[in-house]
């Protein structure tokens, strides 16, 4: 057995996948939304005892353990192996990391050092005396200096370089490659970051993927923070910051308060609202949405900015919703921003979080706090404001409450508020009612025949259930008709003639890998709580094998009138062709006869 068998055979898919998706039991298998599309209605379907998993809605995605981590994690395939080998608590002998991989590697390397050195100087050099007192002075405890590995980046121009390159031997080609460094016209090099308070930018797992840096001196003319730029391992939209630190107690309230920079962020878990990420900005992306899904779905935006007023955040609000997110609003009027609250009052900061508004509430409330209601100009800014909001609602029931909330508010009918709405919708390009807010296209899959549909089914039924000599029939073997179930059922012929016990990873190795697709897809059909009653799964197995009895008559009945009026259309019908045209007659005569018992049995 090689290494990756070895941890496929360690790791339950189940319990993997059960660690970001809620698992539901759907007789043998198990079923959830999926989490790679937004959908309502289950169709991620996880199968035991193949260890695969495929959803059979949009997206389409399947696969093992590891093509799972990918997908969730955004993982390449050498990162996906070594963390489910030490999960697995194997130790990789044989497994050798790509070039792509062990550059990875490499970026992580050179900023963990990055983070230590930053860190030493803000918390034990004399360089970052004055950069401490600030940051204490500003509330941010010892503590959480060393939880968060805040940092300091002197004002020099070459001092990490003289670390990391001197000292610890990397090169400096490489600092650049990760956005520590800058190239200039004359080809030499200087630190990015100088004279700043430094923050790690840590993914989920603890791999520094970057740094923002913040000015200490709040008269200078440069830009209060600067980020890394766009690297192989640092990309903005993707991360949250104090996701590390707050996913377990995100977990564990099963909600998430979301502000927008670094101190925000500390200050709140500080203030033991533990349960915050810092989104770095005001509109959430997509990637941030769905990689907050994985912990919870409940979310309670903490912004400095109105709302109201921010495209950007509005638009990822609608992103949110769409994925099924429950969304709350805290009002931060007593102070700037949440970092200043939660410095100056904890307990505040933490009645402000429970009483968090739903988001169509605040929004609501915020433009009738900032246009007069009375007015017919009022009427008319407040409408242009909530009526594109409302017409993004997708769920008709949350969309009437409000409808009616504003028709009250404004004291004007709510067929009018409909009518604008829909002139919205129309201008969105959304008049279809069940189309998705961004005007997203469900992925067209292949239509099967009503024949390759049935067949797929009994023999998921035959499969799953174990009883495998139901499919050495001569019966069902001759209404089999699809190519790839024929060529399934002839290799299981061959089976048997070698074993004779059912066991799907033996047969699984007699398979191509386009069998083995399909051979994995008949073990994820959805099948509930049929196979738990033996009495029910044969009722549903002969039920299924007489649709498909009648389906091959109705094919012979067919094919049987065509001959008959091919014959027919002879002027002259010779003696032999009469003596064929009469046994065809009989034949559709029998046929029609056993189709007659069929609807008596059905």
């Amino acid at each position: 057995m090689d290494q990756l068998e070895e941890i496929k055979r360690k790791v339950d898919i189940v319990e993997l996948i059960n660690s970001y998706i809620p698992l539901k039991k759907s007789g043998r298998n198990f079923k959830a939304l999926c989490p790679f599309h937004s959908e309502k209605t289950p169709s991620f379907m996880v199968s035991p005892e193949r260890q695969i998993w495929h959803c059979f809605g949009g997206c389409g995605e399947g696969g093992d353990i590891f093509k799972f981590l990918m997908k969730i994690e955004n993982l390449d395939f050498g990162e996906a192996v070594r963390q489910l080998a030490q999960k697995a608590g194997v130790k990789l002998t044989q497994y050798q990391p790509s070039e792509g991989e062990k550059n990875k590697q490499l970026l992580y390397e050179i900023n963990h050092l990055a983070a230590e050195f930053y860190h030493f100087l803000l918390t034990e050099h004399i360089l970052g005396k004055r950069a401490l007192d600030y940051v204490l002075g500003r509330g941010i405890k010892k503590e959480s200096l060393k939880l968060f590995k805040i940092g300091f980046a002197p004002d020099s121009w070459r001092s990490l370089q003289a670390f990391l390159v001197r000292k610890k031997g990397y090169k400096v080609e490489d600092l650049e490659r990760v956005g520590l460094v800058i190239k200039t016209q004359r080809g030499d090099f200087y630190d990015r970051f100088r004279q700043r308070l430094m923050f790690p930018l840590k993914d989920h797992h603890g791999n520094i993927r970057g740094f923002a840096g913040r000015l200490l001196d709040s008269q200078a003319k440069e830009a209060k923070y600067i980020n890394t730029p766009e690297t192989l391992i640092y990309h903005k939209s993707d991360l949250l910051y104090g996701l590390l630190e707050a996913k377990d107690e995100i977990k564990k309230q099963d909600q998430v308060v979301l502000v927008e920079g670094e101190l925000d962020m500390i200050s709140s878990f500080q203030a033991g609202v533990k349960n915050v990420l810092a989104i770095k900005g005001t509109a959430l992306t997509e990637a941030q949405v769905k990689l907050i899904s994985r912990f919870t779905q409940k979310i309670i935006l903490a912004l400095d900015q109105d709302l109201a007023g921010d495209q950007a955040a509005r638009r990822g609000i609608e992103m949110a919703e769409n994925q099924g997110m429950m969304i709350r609003v805290v009002e931060t009027k007593q102070g700037k921003d949440p970092d200043e609250i939660a410095q100056k009052n904890p307990k505040l900061w933490q009645e402000l979080v429970k009483k968090a508004a739903p988001v169509y509430d605040y929004l609501m409330d915020s433009a009738f706090a900032r246009f007069d209601g009375q007015t017919i100009e009022g009427k008319r800014k407040i409408s242009e404001e909530l009526i594109p909001i409302l017409a993004k609602i997708t769920n008709e029931i949350v969309c009437d409450h409000y409808v009616r909330q504003l028709s009250q508010r404004l004291k004007i009918g709510e067929e009018a508020i409909f009518k604008e709405i829909e002139k919205s919708k129309a201008n969105q390009g959304q008049a279809g009612s069940g189309q998705a807010l961004f005007g997203q296209k469900l992925t067209e899959t292949k239509e099967k025949s009503k024949q390759e549909a049935i067949e797929e089914y009994l023999l998921s039924l035959a499969f799953q259930s174990g009883q495998w000599d139901l499919l050495r029939k001569r019966k069902i073997v001759s209404l089999i008709k699809t190519y790839r179930f024929v060529r399934i059922l002839e290799l299981l012929k061959d089976y048997f003639q070698h074993y004779q016990k059912p066991q799907s990873d033996r047969f699984a190795q007699k398979l191509e890998p386009e069998l083995l697709e399909t051979f994995n897809h008949l073990y994820l059909t959805d099948l509930g709580d049929l196979l738990e009653d033996e009495d029910e799964f044969q009722k549903e197995f002969s039920k299924i094998l007489l649709r498909l009895e009648k389906i091959d008559l109705l094919k012979n009945l067919g094919e049987i009138s065509d001959k008959i009026k091919s014959l027919e259309k002879e002027k002259e019908i010779s003696g032999e062709n009469q003596k064929v045209l009469e046994k065809y007659h009989q034949d559709f005569r029998d046929l029609s006869a056993r189709l007659k018992d069929f609807t008596k049995e059905e």
